[in-house]
């Protein structure tokens, strides 16, 4: 009886990460300088960033879906422009980018300040 528990839970449990998995597919954020990122010219272009000094430039897709974020509060992308641009200008601000793994998408770049 302890072993057609055992197996019916370890079951439970694989349809349950199978079913987390697709609501939250994996993600990477990078954390790199307002200098070192390139804004897309529009909601549905591309952004380029550079993780460190030594790295490469990589360029990644964003699209209608991405969110734009100053201090945890979404803006229009328009406005979220200005807001690099201002950081950029002010000296050396962190900017936070977060991409899809399974889609390579750019899904959120969001900044705090003080």
């Amino acid at each position: 009886m302890k072993s057609i528990t055992a197996v019916l839970f370890s079951f439970l449990l694989l349809i349950s990460t199978a079913a987390m998995a697709e609501k939250y597919p994996p993600t990477r954020t990078y954390e790199v300088s307002a200098q070192s990122v390139r804004m897309p010219d529009s909601s549905n272009g591309t952004i380029t960033v550079k993780e460190c000094d030594e790295c490469d430039y990589e360029t990644y897709r964003v699209n209608e879906r991405t969110v734009y974020e100053m201090n945890g509060k979404s803006m229009r992308f328009e406005d979220f422009l200005l807001v690099i641009e201002k950081l950029r200008q002010d000296g050396d601000h962190a900017v936070n980018v977060r991409r899809d793994l399974q889609t390579n998408t750019i899904t959120k770049v969001f900044v705090y300040t003080q």
